[in-house]
């Protein structure tokens, strides 16, 4: 038995080791100077544009190369596409003097330097998505010389890129705004407010302020909650150098009021001075840093926001909705989970979701608590004696659905919605007991409003309530409900304020937007959403509009949530039909919820889904729906999700989930730190001796320094990877690029065809290779070999580090003793049925010894489900070395046994399969 066990822990240890990732991740230097372009006059603006990678990778820190004598500043900004690319493969430059420096109006700014800045390192775990198939395609450096551009300039910048996903996505609020200064004012203010509308709170972590001469202070305040004045979040003297700095951490939350100030000082002016473009005009901006789970990115200028639908982290308009194919989405089966400590207890079915503070789910279950005919009187009591004795308020991981806490048992009787405030507390809204209850998230109850399963009106009573949303302040507005169809709103202490006019019943959901003022009610049967004043003290709650659900083809409302840049989004359903999030303000814009026609969708929430899923890319969106109702009856199942996919995207396949969740990376769970502000240069020098010094160690030869006197780069985007090598010069990577990403369309079918051939012998079954006929898919390994370090070199990295050679050696010695003592036959046999099958299906002699190949298959289908984890382990172990030796072309079964002929593939194919097999594997 004890050998069995070891037995089959070599076994496991191998399997693990053999998906481990082999090529070690590496950074992309992205060098951005301006090239030759004549400049005579002062104060002009040159912009080009980088050649970014065709794949997502995350700018996680910039460079700048200026000095102040020469430049004014410079700005980077993030397009769809660019008003010049580079030409023929050479880098272009344009004069952009405050013109858009993108085509169309997607344009967003992502940095700016200005007064000898140092250098930024955005925090760990923190990064802009860039390249294709992000918000951010290209990235234009816009260069504003102060005087004539001199002779042999090459201001610009160096981006730092890394190829793996990081769990939070850096974004940038910024302000800006025209104004006119008079003469002769010692402090004179320039202020400019806006609100943030979002559907999660924002970390700020950094922030660079700019005026020109006559700046001298810049600072931002936000409006105390309680409205009884501001606090100052940050200030900054503008005279000093213009990068973005480390700040103290704040957390702006929804509806959170921000307004930038500009401190100036004209006494030695005699004339109005105007914000304009040159030095001797003025400027009032601040750029604020700030990270979330997706990117939020928007320019202020006095209560206009700049957000539009292509927006970096907006909801796509073109996308698709799928069941969540994470293979460790696992959220509590309704009946239990038994084992599990917390989940073992019964749940039923989701009545209600909601999104903490922290990121996490927290779930209301019905349990027994199930709503039935009689489950009323006639006078809306409720029958049931006793509350349900289950645990019924569950808080959720968002990407696995483990319990994370439960609490509520004998607590509620009809347990309808679920809403979390901005501190963490827990709010829950009974329909049995016609109250709001209010928890910590301990579950400790703090506050209850309403009579315990009393139904009523007036101040102090509700009838079959139904959700309640709490303002910043601390005060509630419940959404009252089932019978007396209004909405009422109470103060922090529960004390009555106002009631609105009768609303359509059902009223079955509310959504406060402090940024606009206005409470959205779900106006259920009435298949409309009606916004009510919350501003006016003389007439809250008045009527302001109403949106009409079904006159856009919609169904029942049931409930409201914010969208990423605080759209009003809708949960409309009808019996029969599959359930629609619709827009409120702009209800033809909608997204279909598949398979939801008999599944009574009764609340939603909207969430980051699993950066396995979109890698480097912008994280996708995902929808959590709670079911319960007479659709599904007491089978509506567990809390669903869905991962909403832009058209044009394609999810990874199967097998590269479950390899990415069994290696998960190590910078998934990182918490971000602070943004590093160095001396120039500091970053660069830094990165170039922990590269050399990793190279040194695995036996690489340091690089080369230039000779001296070499000439200097003459602008454009210039690659260098990680060993410091110059692939191939600037005009030969633009011109490999443009190539490749014409030839990319053929190039992806045929390497799909051929891992799926592969995938199809290894297990058995086909995946689908439906090739898009529209915009390719993105891949998932490392194709930019232009920018990467030469195959040759990196073939010398692939290695483990010491460590890991040393458990490789290990374990490889104990499963040689093992296998060839105790299990020479299983794997053997499992070796003859694949190479069987793949070198000769249609029969013949197996290995001498064995069976025939006709009962060689059925024979490794056996092995393979009795000794998976054999099967796994030999299969990886066999295609790791021989991917890496290249010589044995029995690597994973492809090519049957040596020196075979009639092979479906060549070696050197098969070794190709292999190579990409382990740069999809590689993590960072």
């Amino acid at each position: 038995m004890r050998i069995a066990t070891a037995f089959f822990t070599v076994a496991l240890a191998l399997q693990a080791y053999a998906q481990l990732p082999v090529v070690v991740s590496h950074s992309i230097e992205v060098n951005i100077t301006v090239p030759p372009f004549k400049v005579d006059q002062d104060d002009a603006y040159l912009c080009v544009s980088a050649l970014l990678p065709p794949h997502p990778h995350k700018l996680v820190g910039v460079i700048p190369h200026a000095k102040q004598e020469v430049v004014h500043h410079i700005l980077l900004y993030g397009c769809a596409e660019p008003h010049m690319a580079p030409k023929d493969g050479k880098p272009v430059a344009w004069r952009c003097d405050m013109q858009p420096v993108c085509n169309g109006p997607s344009s967003t700014i992502l940095y700016g330097w200005g007064r000898n800045a140092p250098d930024l390192r955005l925090p760990e775990g923190v990064g802009f998505s860039v390249g294709e198939r992000t918000g951010v395609k290209y990235i234009v450096a816009q260069v504003h010389y102060l005087k004539v551009r001199p002779p042999n300039d090459h201001s610009g910048v160096t981006l730092l890129l890394k190829p793996h996903a990081v769990p939070y996505a850096a974004g940038l609020v910024s302000f800006a705004s025209w104004f006119t200064l008079p003469p002769g004012k010692k402090s004179h203010p320039i202020v400019n407010t806006c609100c943030y509308k979002g559907y999660e709170p924002l970390t700020m972590f950094a922030v660079r302020v700019h005026t020109h001469a006559l700046g001298r202070r810049v600072f931002m305040t936000r409006e105390k909650w309680n409205k009884t004045g501001t606090e100052e979040l940050v200030s900054r003297d503008p005279q000093l150098p213009q990068s973005f700095v480390p700040t103290t951490r704040h957390t702006i939350w929804p509806g959170d009021r921000l307004t930038v100030t500009c401190l100036f000082d004209t006494s030695s002016k005699t004339a109005p001075v105007s914000a304009g473009g040159t030095h001797n005009d003025e400027m009032c901006n601040m750029y604020t840093m700030v990270y979330g789970k997706t990117p939020y990115l928007t320019m202020c200028d006095n209560n206009a926001q700049d957000i539009r639908d292509d927006s970096p982290g907006a909801l796509p308009r073109h996308s698709s909705l799928v069941a969540d194919p994470m293979p460790n989405w696992r959220p509590p089966a309704p009946a239990g989970t038994p084992g599990d400590a917390l989940g073992a207890e019964a749940v039923g079915d989701a009545t209600s979701v909601t999104t903490g503070p922290d990121g996490t789910l927290w779930v209301l279950y019905r349990a027994t608590g199930v709503w039935k005919a009689d489950t009323f009187d006639r006078k809306e009591v409720i029958t049931r004696k006793e509350p349900v004795p289950e645990a019924v308020v569950l808080n959720l991981h968002p990407d696995t659905g483990k319990i994370l806490a439960r609490w509520g048992a004998d607590v509620f009787y009809l347990p309808h919605s679920i809403s979390v405030d901005q501190y963490g507390n827990v709010w829950v809204v009974d329909v049995g007991r016609h109250q709001v209850l209010k928890f910590d998230s301990k579950g400790k109850q703090l506050m209850v409003v309403g009579q315990d399963r009393q139904p009523g009106a007036g101040k102090d009573k509700f009838c079959k309530p139904t959700q309640v949303s709490v303002l910043r302040d601390g005060s509630f507005i419940v959404a009252d409900g089932y019978c007396n169809s209004r909405v009422v709103w109470f103060d922090k202490a529960g004390k009555y304020i106002a009631e609105s006019a009768a609303i359509k019943a059902v009223v079955h959901g509310v959504l406060v937007d402090e940024c606009e003022g206005l409470v959205y009610v779900a106006s259920r049967e009435g298949r409309k959403v009606v916004a009510l004043d919350i501003t006016d003290t003389k007439k809250r709650l008045q009527l302001k509009a109403t949106y009409d659900m079904a006159a856009a083809g919609h169904g029942q409302v049931w409930a409201l949530r914010f969208g990423p840049y605080g759209e009003q989004l809708a949960l409309t359903w009808d019996e029969g039909k599959d359930a629609h999030l619709v827009n409120v303000r702009f209800p033809t814009q909608f997204w279909t919820l598949p398979g939801t026609a008999k599944l009574s969708p009764h609340d939603f929430t909207l969430g980051g889904a699993a950066t396995e899923l979109s890698g480097a890319g912008d994280r996708f969106f995902s929808v959590y729906l709670a079911s319960v109702g007479v659709a599904c009856d007491t089978k509506c199942g567990p809390l669903h999700k869905y991962v909403v996919v832009p058209t044009g995207f394609k999810l990874p396949a199967q097998w590269e989930l479950e390899t990415k969740v069994a290696v998960p990376s190590k910078t998934k769970d990182v918490k971000p730190g602070d943004a590093k502000e160095l001396p120039h240069g500091a970053v660069a020098a830094n990165h170039t001796a922990n590269v050399v010094a990793k190279a040194i160690a695995k036996g690489v030869p340091a690089p080369a320094k230039p000779p001296a006197g070499e000439e200097e780069d003459e602008g454009g985007a210039m690659v260098a990877d990680d060993y410091e090598e110059d692939v191939e010069d600037d005009t030969e990577d633009a011109e490999d690029y443009e190539a490749a990403k014409k030839a990319e369309e053929v190039e992806v079918e045929a390497e799909e065809e051929v891992m799926a051939d592969y995938e199809e012998m290894v297990t058995g079954v086909r995946p689908n290779t439906t090739h898009s006929k529209g915009e390719p898919v993105p891949l998932d390994k490392e194709r930019y070999e232009v920018l990467l370090q030469d195959k040759k070199e990196a073939a010398k990295t692939m290695g483990a580090s010491g460590w890991g050679i040393a458990l490789v050696v290990v374990m490889a010695v104990m499963m040689t003793v093992t296998v060839v003592y105790y299990a020479r036959g299983v794997v053997m046999s499992y070796i003859q049925s694949v190479s069987a099958s793949s070198s000769n299906p249609g029969g013949g002699a197996g290995i001498k010894g064995g069976p025939s190949a006709a009962n060689s298959v059925a024979a490794g289908g056996g092995l393979r489900k009795t000794f998976g984890a054999w099967a796994s382990a030999a299969e990886g172990l066999l295609g790791r070395f021989s991917g890496r030796g290249g010589g044995a072309a029995a690597a994973a079964g492809l090519a049957g046994t040596p020196g075979a002929t009639g092979t479906k593939r060549s070696t050197a194919e098969v070794e190709a399969a292999r190579e990409r097999e382990r740069l999809l594997r590689s993590g960072p």
